[in-house]
């Protein structure tokens, strides 16, 4: 009785207490705070093919406090082949307790010209808490859709004019035909034909520079025509017109790209002058500051007129590259066939800094078609002049680089040697460089999970990471080779190397620098193949079944896999598309064979798929089938006649399955009388 007495008050006294305690829990915390903390937990990215519905799965975890009348809406960036099939864009779950995961499915279609890749779904959330204070969260999850569809990529195919040869002031009419390389529709596309000039150049006579298409279709060519016109003193020779051209795609996105055509004007056949500049002779090496050089060239008349009132000009548009000659010279004709050799003298100033200065040749002229008319003739060409301010009198930092480097193979697989061939080059035309120390490093390890458990990617075989060299002299290049080894479980994506370089000068001077190498790795598909299972013995004429399980063994994804029968007979379901076939997983594939012709038949079970490298992959595996003549079949007794009767009676006689029925019937009645028959004689011995 005391213990149900002391039991009683203490129940009591925490009945007291509580009231109080809640009390002071609403007034001391801020309810608004006590908010829930989500997340997706699964990260995979799923995937879909063009033109079907794929499910979008996902685990919601609330790590937080509850949450009530969950709001999840997904939200599709512009171009996005994506809608949502559901009946609504939304989902709503009405509460998720603190510390729980919930499932979320979204049923997605994706459009039928979808490009394959992977896109950025972003899914929002809009939630209360217990509360009813509100708050918002997003996440953004990846999606990855496969297609055979190419998006559209518009080619120049073939460009001509009506008439084929233009000439100075002349008309044509100039056809530009072009090609979509892609599967899917190029739409709403305008193509403009730019670098017109009506000064001695192109001009557009009739219409516009501007030309619309409403469709091109995947893998089909079009057109587009300009009227153009050419000015009477337009040079001769080939002159480059810009195309440009703006369509958008399936998803509205907009694709713009710029193409170089070139027309043709008049030539030797041409009843005109035509001065062309030949035999051209100017520095390609470097020149010192304030050093002298020779412009020099000939001017020829390969046209049939005479070239008369000739102004020849030579001039830098750099104040740092002056004449030290005359840079205008006038001739007063030049006869067909017939040339004049011309010659200026340049000098860099000495603010001249190192790099490629240009030259403008200018030469304008006439003939008896333009004579005393401000529509001259002009043919223009440009030259560069090289000025190497750094090896005039041996001054500038002597520079070591890495001018190109190979890999042996070109890409480098997981697991397997590779060798890196190296060329170090100085750049400096004075000064050599010696005690060149170079240590290769890399910085990024392998993934802790790993069996290498955060090693190094790459390490040396049979020598260290780092080379010496002796010397390099002034422009000079040394060549080297290191071998390579790739630890299995790489990831394919490519590395960085650091090269690291220490050397001095001729006076002793220190220095230091790095270049950057970039080394390709992929991951080696690995498809294991089961054995192929089939009857022994097959008949011409009937299906035989084959069939074969194979595994994806390796460490990257087979993409766009595919299976198909391959040989001298017809099939049934002779072909099966995996699509992507994850690693780890495996799969089946079961067709029909049909033989056509009795005796030994080969055939091939054939496994397609690209790599990570986007290398297409195919795999044969061959069977032998021994294919023997079909099952005999009885033949009705010759003295046996046809029934025949309407409606075709007569093929129901002649049919195997019925005389079979007639025997097994007749068997039973026979079977039936000689019981009877000896039952009766039983009793008739009994009585």
């Amino acid at each position: 009785m005391r213990k149900f007495i002391s039991i009683s008050l203490v129940l009591l006294l925490i009945l007291l207490q509580l009231p109080t305690v809640g009390i002071a829990d609403e007034d001391d915390f801020d309810k608004s705070k006590l908010m829930p903390v989500f997340s997706i937990e699964n990260r995979d990215i799923p995937s879909g093919d063009a033109d079907k519905t794929m499910t979008l799965s996902f685990n919601l975890k609330n790590s937080g406090y509850q949450a009530k009348n969950v709001i999840i809406t997904p939200v599709f960036e512009g171009g996005s082949p994506f809608t949502v099939s559901d009946l609504t864009n939304s989902k709503t779950i009405s509460q998720i307790n603190g510390n729980n995961t919930v499932n979320v499915k979204f049923k997605l279609s994706i459009a039928a010209d979808a490009v394959a890749g992977n896109y950025p779904i972003e899914l929002k959330f809009q939630y209360e808490n217990a509360y009813g204070y509100t708050g918002e969260h997003s996440e953004t999850v990846y999606v990855r859709v496969t297609s055979k569809s190419t998006p559209p990529k518009l080619i120049i195919d073939k460009v001509t004019t009506n008439p084929d040869e233009i000439g100075p002031g002349g008309e044509a009419k100039v056809s530009i035909m072009f090609e979509n390389k892609g599967s899917i529709d190029a739409r709403d596309l305008s193509v403009t034909l730019e670098g017109l000039n009506t000064d001695g150049g192109f001009y557009v006579q009739t219409g516009s520079n501007v030309s619309h298409v409403n469709r091109v279709p995947g893998k089909s060519v079009s057109a587009v025509n300009f009227d153009l016109k050419t000015a009477k003193n337009i040079k001769r020779g080939s002159h480059e017109l810009t195309v440009k051209f703006s369509y958008k795609d399936s998803q509205n996105n907009i694709i713009e790209d710029i193409q170089n055509i070139y027309l043709n004007i008049g030539g030797k056949s041409s009843t005109s002058s035509n001065l062309t500049i030949e035999n051209l002779v100017y520095p390609t090496s470097g020149i010192k500051p304030e050093g002298n050089f020779e412009l020099k060239f000939d001017l020829v008349n390969t046209g049939e007129l005479e070239a008369s009132n000739i102004l020849v000009k030579t001039e830098s548009t750099d104040p740092a590259l002056v004449p030290k000659t005359t840079n205008i010279k006038k001739i007063s004709a030049i006869g067909t066939d017939e040339s004049e050799s011309l010659s200026f003298i340049f000098t860099p100033t000495k603010d001249a800094e190192t790099r490629n200065y240009p030259i403008n040749i200018t030469v304008e002229y006439e003939d008896e078609f333009n004579q005393g008319s401000e529509d001259k003739y002009v043919l223009t060409q440009y030259v560069g002049a090289y000025v190497d301010k750094e090896s005039e009198g041996g001054k500038g930092t002597p520079k070591l680089i890495i001018d190109k480097y190979n890999f042996e193979p070109t890409i480098v697989k997981a697991g397997e040697n590779y060798t890196m061939n190296l060329s170090f080059y100085n750049t400096n035309a004075q000064k050599a460089v010696r005690n060149i120390k170079i240590f290769l490093t890399a910085d990024e390890k392998t993934d802790p999970d790993s069996p290498s458990s955060g090693g190094n990617v790459f390490t040396p075989v049979g020598s260290s990471n780092t080379f010496y060299i002796d010397s390099i002299p002034a422009k000079g290049r040394v060549e080297k080779n290191i071998t390579m080894f790739t630890v299995p479980d790489a990831q394919a994506k490519t590395y960085t190397i650091t090269a690291n370089f220490e050397y001095e000068d001729n006076e002793g001077e220190e220095y230091t620098a790095t270049e950057l190498i970039g080394v390709p790795v992929v991951q080696q598909s690995k498809l294991e193949i089961g054995e192929i299972s089939f009857s022994p013995e097959a008949f011409a004429g009937e299906p035989t079944p084959v069939f074969v399980e194979f595994y994806n063994t390796g460490k990257v994804t087979l993409y766009n896999m595919m299976v198909k029968l391959d040989g001298d007979f017809q099939t049934e379901n002779g072909s099966y598309y995996v699509g992507n076939f994850e690693t780890g997983m495996s799969e089946y594939f079961e067709g029909m064979v049909i033989p056509m012709e009795p005796g030994e038949l080969t055939g091939n079970l054939i496994f397609t798929y690209e790599d990570s490298s986007g290398e297409n992959i195919e795999v044969k595996e061959e069977f032998t089938l021994n294919v023997m003549e079909p099952m005999p079949m009885d033949e009705f007794p010759e003295d046996m006649p046809p029934m025949e009767e309407p409606g075709g009676a007569g093929k129901i006689f002649k049919s195997k399955g019925f005389w079979i029925t007639i025997i097994i019937i007749a068997a039973a009645i026979g079977g039936f009388i000689f019981y009877k028959k000896k039952k009766k004689k039983g009793m008739a011995l009994d009585d």
